[in-house]
């Protein structure tokens, strides 16, 4: 398991953050976030999840699908 921060951002500000132990990235936001996430930032959507990786500072975009 790895160390994941996820911030729920509303364009480039942030809402909320939070560090989640998961196996992958896309857990750690869904778990964070109590939503479906999909893979990739939708431009057009002001509220995405950004999860970074503790380990060697990764970071992931993503969207909500639901």
């Amino acid at each position: 398991m790895t160390i994941y921060v996820v911030e729920e951002l509303d364009g480039e500000a942030v809402r909320q953050r939070a560090k989640i132990d998961a196996a992958s990235a896309i857990q750690a936001a869904s778990v964070a976030t109590g939503r479906s996430i999909a893979s990739g930032r939708n431009p057009d959507v002001a509220l995405w999840v950004r999860v970074t990786d503790t380990t060697n500072d990764h970071t992931h975009e993503f969207r909500y699908s639901d």
